[in-house]
């Protein structure tokens, strides 16, 4: 992202982590613009589906296509494990990701045995209580990341996947439990070499 104005250079680099490679910035983009043209694709192959219902879901999967990548480098753990962020911070990122109740809003005219905003408020409470126990619990960091969101993607299917976005759980998941909240794919030696991890609350 080196062709950026500074100022959008730097508030890339608080987003994703300074150290972030070439690499990881083209994957980033470029796993974002894939979901992003590919979600629509799904949308209006719904009944009534609207062009701003295809809109809204090509936003939400730029956002969880890319992050999933991202939120799963060393960078990125790196740069939300560093000095000064705690669990807090965490929590709170998770609390921001809302999008189970956006595809609720999408499916809402498809027919099923659980109502979609029962099933956006039990993905949503499964996201924030996987994020806690895996924040105030380091020793299992790693493999409770993993193990919660298998977890996450098995609760999805048991609920019956979304019908606008049958991909939402395979990227939801590893984005914000295995990535942000746990870093799972990355030892404590390689988060400490830059920047040490958090202290908890």
């Amino acid at each position: 992202m080196r062709s950026l104005p500074a100022s959008l250079r730097k508030k890339w680099d608080d987003f994703i982590g300074p150290e972030a490679s070439g690499v990881d910035n083209i994957m980033t983009v470029g796993c974002g613009l894939i979901g992003g043209v590919l979600a629509p694709v799904l949308v209006k192959r719904q009944r009534q589906a609207s062009s701003g219902a295809a809109l809204v879901a090509s936003a939400l999967a730029m956002d969880l296509w890319g992050g999933a990548w991202v939120n799963n480098t060393l960078a990125c753990g790196r740069w939300y494990e560093r000095s000064g962020q705690t669990n807090a911070n965490h929590y709170q990122f998770a609390l921001l990701h809302l999008h189970p109740f956006m595809f609720a809003w999408l499916d809402r005219r498809s027919r099923r045995r659980l109502s979609w905003w029962v099933w956006a408020g039990i993905q949503y409470a499964y996201l924030l209580g996987a994020t806690v126990l895996i924040r105030r619990n380091p020793p299992i960091r790693r493999n409770g990341g993993v193990a919660l969101t298998v977890g996450g993607i098995l609760l999805d299917q048991i609920l019956e996947p979304s019908k606008s976005a049958p991909w939402f759980a395979f990227i939801y998941y590893p984005k914000l439990l295995m990535g942000h909240a746990a870093s799972s794919l990355w030892s404590d030696e390689q988060l400490n070499s830059a920047h040490g991890m958090s202290e908890n609350p």
